[in-house]
């Protein structure tokens, strides 16, 4: 697959950042993102989402409310976090029906190239920026990514 358009949005606190969730960062971007596909490939085109950095602090910010004996302990406090928590919004308000994979390994490229084969699709990279706000800045980027087209053999 090659390469094609890319959308970004930042989450973050309010003053400093147009989304107010990484969530709804991902929204934005997906629907952009997906719009750019052919009609026929929307509903069906495979989701590669990069969230190794996420991941990581949901792994992190769910330790600390474990170990915080301030708060009480939610069932939301560990599920709110999950990086499939990020998409499932979006993929369950726009119909989405294709595959989707969460990468989080360091070979997560060659993998999502043997994956991704000659259809379009969409890769989300997920960066964070600051963990340490009330709502986690994010940099989130999609990458839309047209199929490949075969060339017509010419016969000479």
């Amino acid at each position: 697959m090659t390469n094609g358009l890319r959308f970004s949005a930042r989450s973050g606190p309010p003053e400093s950042a147009p989304h107010s969730s990484p969530a709804a960062a991902v929204d934005a971007v997906l629907t952009a993102a997906f719009a750019e596909l052919p009609e026929p490939a929307r509903a069906r085109a495979p989701l590669y989402v990069q969230c190794g950095e996420y991941t990581g602090f949901a792994a992190r910010r769910y330790v600390g409310r474990c170990h915080d004996t301030t708060r009480r302990l939610r069932p939301s406090d560990s599920t709110a976090l999950e990086p499939a928590e990020l998409v499932r919004r979006w993929t369950t308000a726009a119909g989405h029906r294709g595959p989707c994979f969460l990468l989080a390994g360091p070979d997560w490229r060659t993998l999502r190239e043997r994956i991704a084969g000659p259809q379009a699709g969409v890769h989300l990279d997920i960066t964070l920026l600051d963990e340490n706000l009330p709502v986690p800045g994010c940099l989130v980027t999609a990458t839309v990514r047209q199929p490949q087209h075969a060339s017509p053999e010419v016969d000479g």
